[in-house]
């Protein structure tokens, strides 16, 4: 029997909209968490990389935002992996990126597990045969028996923002074979939005991001 759990990113809440925890001047409150729709893979990635260093730093969005634009240039049309680690190393010296370039489904669901269970957030790049584009994994869906990830649960700013829900995308870790794909496609696995969209994808990699030393209480 499969025993289903989610484990979402530490910080988070989402009872109406998403908001993440912000310690500001020693006072502790909740700031709504952008998720800003565009059509730019862009300025997807770039509110993906605003998502995650304001939650791992529990920073004011006004703040992160300012510092993001000076380390990471708002031109062009998407970012490479190396401009993406360099940009996040130079927001904050507290901050650790790690990329793992496997585009192993199972691989990457297993270190992302991993990664939510120790506070830590990740940045999936993800590839259709429409896009290629960075987004933030909020969250997994497990199977507690067995202790791995099944479904990688999705911050997507190509698609619309949820509400009363952390996530708007959910990417299944098993191969789509004889479902919407064909069995040849370089799209193997499955991609729903909460709308009922769903196409075929597949994974170019994870970046978790850490903090050098503990959040305060």
């Amino acid at each position: 029997m499969v025993h289903l759990e989610h484990l979402f990113a530490a910080g988070i809440r989402f009872d109406t909209e998403i908001q993440y925890h912000v310690r500001n001047a020693g006072k502790r409150k909740y700031e709504k968490l952008p998720v800003r729709k565009s059509t730019l893979a862009r300025a997807c990635t770039l509110t993906s990389v605003l998502q995650c260093v304001a939650i791992l730093l529990q920073m004011p969005l006004k703040q992160a935002a300012q510092r993001l634009r000076h380390v990471i240039p708002t031109a062009g049309e998407s970012i490479d992996g190396d401009s993406l680690l360099r940009g996040i190393c130079a927001f904050d010296e507290a901050i650790i990126a790690e990329p793992l370039p496997s585009t192993d489904a199972q691989n990457i669901g297993a270190a992302t597990l991993v990664a939510l269970s120790a506070g830590h957030l990740c940045l999936l790049q993800l590839e259709s045969s429409r896009f290629r584009r960075w987004a933030t994994v909020i969250g997994v869906e497990l199977d507690r028996t067995r202790g791995d990830a099944r479904v990688l649960l999705l911050l997507d700013s190509g698609t619309s923002e949820p509400w009363a829900c952390a996530h708007n995308v959910r990417i299944e870790l098993q191969t789509a074979e004889g479902q919407a794909v064909h069995a040849t496609s370089k799209y193997t696995l499955t991609c729903r939005d909460l709308w009922g969209g769903a196409s075929a994808v597949r994974l170019h990699g994870l970046i978790v991001l850490k903090r050098s030393a503990p959040a305060g209480p």
